[in-house]
């Protein structure tokens, strides 16, 4: 149980294909919000940079594959906090169904976060990383929960970050 002033607040898990904003909404629900971020994109991209000296998808995707396989939940022990926090939790890193459902069962909101391809591949390279939509985008981390339920669908198109912020609101109770 929360007893932070924001405890009315669930906790939020993100699923998305690169690209699509979970990163932006989970940086709006921290600093509009009070949440606490957590991602496993992190410790994959320390990995990948301290080892390989780079960051793009293909590599990230082949660390993900190879560590899930020693560990189905090394990303989740990676990414979440190990003590009790007072704040809500935005966990920005939604991606495989080991993952929803340990999120799911643990009382989180689950949220979809969705952006045209083009859109996506844009944003991806405006942040450095590299993206081929051929062999990136149906990698089982893009694709392993395209057909599950989500508890909230934010089509994120926006050129504005000021029309993101009103739509993530307007999901929060008492948005």
């Amino acid at each position: 149980m929360h007893s932070s002033p924001f405890s009315d607040r669930p906790d939020i898990a993100l699923y998305g294909r690169s690209g699509a904003g979970k990163s932006e909404i989970a940086q709006i629900l921290v600093a509009d919000f009070g949440y606490t971020h957590y991602k496993t994109g992190d410790a994959c991209r320390e990995i990948a940079r301290r080892l390989f000296g780079s960051e793009d998808k293909t590599l990230l995707n082949r660390i993900t594959d190879a560590l899930r396989a020693i560990d189905n939940d090394v990303w989740l022990r990676a990414a979440l906090p190990t003590t009790e926090i007072t704040d809500p939790i935005v966990f920005d890193s939604l991606r495989f169904p080991t993952d929803y459902e340990f999120l799911q069962a643990k009382g989180f909101a689950l949220w979809r976060v969705e952006a045209p391809p083009a859109l996506r591949v844009e944003r991806l390279a405006a942040r450095g990383q590299q993206f081929d939509p051929q062999h990136d985008e149906s990698h089982p981390a893009e694709v392993s929960l395209a057909e599950h339920m989500f508890d909230v669908t934010i089509e994120n198109d926006f050129s504005s970050l000021a029309d993101l912020r009103a739509v993530v609101k307007a999901q929060l109770p008492d948005g």
